[in-house]
């Protein structure tokens, strides 16, 4: 009796430890999904045509931007050459934030970088309706920063992290930028490099016996070798600008431009032929009319697939090095703006002589081509004479010809 009393009294506490255990387990599946819940969700979202401005901080710096008309302007200077597309790029990440999971009730702010946002945006929409977005602390596990909405400390979102990096920007990465023209060495028919100091000029020479000719800045002239020109000219292919400065062009001696250094490139393109023919005047003579219908239609092929020779030229002016010595101040002489440009890849167009351009080849001769070759070694002259020897040679047909 004593045995089974035992038994039963094991099996009571048994399944008040196994009630105990899943109560328990029940108790902390309900914390885990009120305080970190793993669901997708969207968190914002608006469509890009309905915002009328954006203020973006980042660091020590603050940007506002405001939209009308189908196009944005920069609110603390309303001539800065903003670039759309690099706006649109900004507002286009701020349309639809989604979240991979939601903190509720976060003990510390300062645990997720939100004591204190590293970028916070905060978008007007057109009825005037603002909301606030404080991206914290990246997560670099999961790929994701914290960001909270309009200051509400009681739900932390974990975001996507391009979306906190597409906000950290300086104002020289949304400027427009004027493109350099893409020029092919090949197309290059003078070079002229204008200094303080002097005028080196490089250019296409019909009495030159390579072709080229090489003005130094002392006046004297050398053949240029065309290969040595042809690396040389390879230089005008990717130039690019590096960072954009101002578009005040009130002060060009700050940055050298006063005196600068002049690159002048004349080069040619193709282009397609522009249509001079007019209108055939109408006739009542149907065979001049379809003799006239056929002669346009000739004309027409021909001019589909004709393209003229058109002369181009690029003028470039250089200033003073950056504080750093990597770049160059510079900017086109039609430009608006001044830019940098790399050290090197200026240089490489720039610090020419004439010592540049000398062909290292002793003769441009293929020995083939030579019928007579004199030379002295040690005081002996050797003289070298091609021969022609005729050989004859039997065909597969058994006929004889003769071969030199």
């Amino acid at each position: 009796m004593k045995k089974k009393k035992g038994l039963i009294i094991g099996i009571v506490i048994l399944l008040l430890l196994l009630g105990a255990y899943f109560l328990l387990r029940y108790l902390n599946l309900d914390e885990d999904n009120t305080e970190e819940e793993d669901t997708t969700e969207t968190v914002f979202e608006i469509d890009a045509e309905d915002i009328s401005n954006i203020q973006i901080v980042s660091g020590e710096n603050t940007f506002d931007f405001s939209h009308g008309d189908d196009t944005w302007s920069y609110v603390q200077d309303a001539n800065f050459p903003l670039s759309e597309s690099a706006i649109l790029d900004k507002v286009s990440s701020l349309t639809s934030i989604s979240s991979s999971r939601t903190i509720e009730n976060p003990e510390k702010l300062s645990d997720y970088g939100l004591e204190d946002p590293e970028v916070t945006a905060t978008v007007t929409d057109t009825e005037g309706e603002t909301t606030k977005l404080s991206l914290g602390t990246t997560n670099d596990a999961v790929s994701g920063c914290y960001m909270s909405l309009n200051d509400d400390t009681s739900k932390i979102y974990l975001v996507d992290t391009s979306l906190k990096t597409n906000l950290q920007f300086d104002l020289s990465d949304i400027a427009v930028k004027e493109d350099i023209p893409s020029i092919t060495g090949s197309t290059i028919t003078s070079v002229t490099i204008q200094k303080p100091e002097g005028t080196a000029r490089l250019y296409q020479d019909s009495t030159s016996e390579t072709g080229w000719t090489f003005a130094d800045t002392d006046g004297s002239t050398v053949p240029a070798d065309s290969s040595l020109v042809s690396t040389y000219t390879s230089n005008f292919s990717a130039l690019a600008w590096t960072d954009y400065v101002t578009y005040d062009l009130s002060n060009l001696e700050t940055y050298g431009l006063d005196n600068p250094t002049v690159i002048t490139v004349d080069y040619q393109v193709e282009e397609e032929a522009e249509d001079s023919s007019s209108e055939d005047t109408e006739t009542s003579d149907d065979s001049t009319e379809e003799s006239t219908e056929n002669t346009s239609e000739d004309s027409e092929d021909t001019e589909e697939d004709s393209t003229v020779t058109v002369d181009k030229q690029m003028v470039m002016l250089l200033g003073d090095q950056t504080e750093d010595g990597n770049y160059y101040y510079g900017k086109l002489q039609d430009d608006t703006c001044i830019y940098t440009i790399g050290l090197s890849s200026i240089q490489s167009i720039t610090d020419i002589q004439k010592e540049d351009f000398l062909s290292t080849k002793v003769a441009d001769y293929s020995f083939a081509d030579l019928d007579t070759v004199t030379f002295t070694r040690n005081g002996e002259t050797y003289v070298a004479s091609k021969e022609t020897v005729e050989v004859e040679s039997e065909d597969e047909d058994g006929e004889t010809t003769e071969e030199t």
